[in-house]
């Protein structure tokens, strides 16, 4: 009798600890996946984000009055880091080059740099990716050299100065693993310089302001990481 009440007592203390032990599993279980559908975003506060992004357009204007056709062409590349400071607020550092030509009754090269701080707001608290807009304000330094025929000799003309660029871009970005992040968009720029303009026709040089403003296409290969490399 005290054998079998023994082996009846062990009994219920196994299917008692087995019970609890479910429940605790159970219990643990439901807590990550109510933590995860809390913070279910990749671009959540404290993580880094780094990478790659590049721009490109082309654009072909026709002159009525002399039936030739000018083309322009610019491609840039950049890359930055930085941090999300809340969860879907990114701040980071840029720096980004951009060279262009144009072909036509002017033929011209122009060459950009562009350094500053940019930030980024992603829309969307979805696991899979976000629509984002992102601004990108900073020093900016330009170089371009045109030049031209005119009485059979050609000419050169020379702009190189500094001043204040900003980028917008509005893109969606695409996680993948939590880790990937794949990133196309479209963008405007806008430009104020003070340069230098020297040309072969005038023989000096004088200070010169320029506003400009252009449209792009966007893409970028980013990696996001829960620490810095460093």
């Amino acid at each position: 009798m005290k054998g079998k009440r023994s082996k009846g007592h062990l009994l219920r203390f196994l299917m008692a600890f087995i019970v609890l032990f479910l429940g605790g599993f159970v219990c643990e279980i439901q807590a990550q996946d109510s933590a995860s559908d809390s913070i279910s975003t990749p671009f959540r506060k404290g993580r880094w984000l780094s990478g790659l992004n590049g721009s490109f357009s082309s654009a072909t204007l026709k002159a009525e009055s002399t039936e030739n056709l000018i083309s322009n062409n610019a491609y840039g590349l950049g890359i930055f880091t930085g941090t999300f400071i809340k969860d879907r607020w990114f701040v980071g550092f840029n720096i980004f080059a951009e060279s262009s030509s144009g072909r036509g009754l002017i033929d011209r090269e122009t060459e950009a740099l562009l350094i500053g701080p940019s930030a980024t707001y992603y829309f969307l608290d979805e696991t899979y990716g976000s629509l984002y807009l992102s601004v990108l304000p900073g020093y900016l330094r330009v170089r371009e050299s045109n030049s031209f025929e005119f009485e059979n000799q050609v000419f050169r003309e020379t702009f190189e100065g500094p001043g204040f660029g900003a980028r917008m871009r509005l893109g969606f970005a695409y996680v993948i693993s939590d880790r990937i992040v794949l990133d196309v968009g479209v963008g405007s720029t806008l430009a104020w310089v003070e340069t230098t303009f020297s040309s072969d026709i005038r023989g000096n040089s004088r200070n010169q302001s320029i506003f400009s403003n252009s449209t792009f296409f966007t893409f970028g290969f980013n990696v996001l990481l829960d620490e810095f490399f460093f």
